[in-house]
């Protein structure tokens, strides 16, 4: 498991344990520390230590391996934009192409649902379908109804421009990274790859493996935040695509891909590509409502809902069939239980701050 110390990678490596897998957990730094103390008790689990994702040796971190579950990827905002986007391609590429040097036959790779969609996500709000195969309609169409959209278009060049934020170019990072994935896949049928496409993942870390302090130690949940910090009064925040997955669902969506046998030769490789999304939405103004009647001592921290602006159109809708029915995901926590037990964690881990 790359990334074993992170928000869903604590999770996965959790489950699989619990499940009586052995587990190797890589990480770097005071995270392989954290790793090494936190399951120190456990003789299933060793921590490898992988300084460079993107570069670095595998050799020793894939011996006696059966399968990789891959989700270290650089967040959003963290890096430049080009290191950020080389970082998530190589990182992706540097796995598979270890992984069949050491004659690994099989690769979980952790996606997003943002790779169906143009990293402005403008096609949030344009009445849509977002699904693992369907047809290609490009932007100027993204208006006409009964539409399935199931891959953004960008490229490198249009990431590199000046002007994007984070969050663009981070969606459109993981599209280019997880098309690659695909190619490789495409040209080495030897290897059984799957994707896992949550949207923003949101829940409560596991306990004990958290790093660091502040806000930029939360992850998406950083997003959930902005919901309990700032001025009284204030307006909401600007809307996001409110698609979420709860932590655990998208940690057991790994495991289940882990468990899926190899596709028929013939098969489109893609036919294990998986969108992986709770029922509903966490609109703002919903999730302002829940908190007020559910936790109402946190009344004085939540934006004012008084002139809150419309939706800018249609919510679309994420296809989920796929995860249901070749995968097995048959139930996802709810966005109101979501919201509330991450929202509990955070004014918990903001006690750890002072």
């Amino acid at each position: 498991v790359t990334g074993a110390s992170g928000f869903i990678g604590a999770q996965v490596t959790t489950e699989l344990l619990g499940a009586g897998y052995r587990v190797k957990g890589t990480a770097r730094g005071a995270k392989l520390e954290l790793l090494q103390g936190y399951f120190a008790s456990n003789p299933n689990f060793e921590a490898v230590e992988v300084n460079d994702i993107s570069s670095g040796d595998l050799a020793t971190a894939m011996q006696g391996v059966d399968a990789i579950i891959h989700l270290a990827s650089p967040l959003a905002g963290r890096e430049s934009p080009e290191a950020g986007l080389n970082s998530a391609i190589e990182g992706t590429l540097n796995v598979l192409r270890q992984a069949v040097q050491a004659g690994v036959p099989k690769v979980v790779l952790t996606s997003s649902w943002a790779t169906t969609l143009d990293p402005s996500l403008a096609a949030t709000f344009a009445g849509v379908t977002f699904t693992e195969k369907g047809e290609f309609v490009g932007l100027p169409l993204l208006r006409r109804t009964d539409t399935f959209l199931d891959w953004g278009n960008t490229s490198r060049e249009d990431l590199l421009k000046d002007g994007h934020h984070a969050l663009y170019v981070y969606c459109g990072t993981k599209t280019l990274a997880e098309l690659e994935a695909w190619k490789f896949a495409a040209e080495h049928r030897e290897l059984d790859l799957a994707t896992i496409n949550p949207p923003f993942v949101y829940g409560k870390p596991v306990e004990g493996l958290s790093s660091g302090t502040g806000v930029m130690s939360l992850g998406t949940n950083a997003l959930l935040y902005q919901l309990i910090a700032g001025e009284p009064g204030r307006p909401l925040p600007p809307q996001l695509p409110p698609y979420y997955c709860n932590v655990r669902d998208a940690a057991h969506a790994h495991v289940l891909a882990l468990r899926l046998p190899k596709l028929p030769a013939g098969a489109d490789v893609q036919d294990k590509r998986f969108i992986v999304a709770g029922p509903g939405a966490i609109l703002w103004t919903d999730a302002v409502k829940a908190l007020l009647a559910k936790r109402p001592a946190l009344k004085d921290r939540l934006p004012t809902l008084a002139d809150a602006p419309p939706l800018p159109g249609p919510l679309s809708r994420v296809d989920t069939t796929r995860a249901r029915e070749v995968l097995g995901l048959q139930e996802y926590v709810d966005w109101e239980s979501t919201l509330l037990e991450t929202v509990d964690a955070l004014v918990e881990a903001e006690k750890t701050w002072k």
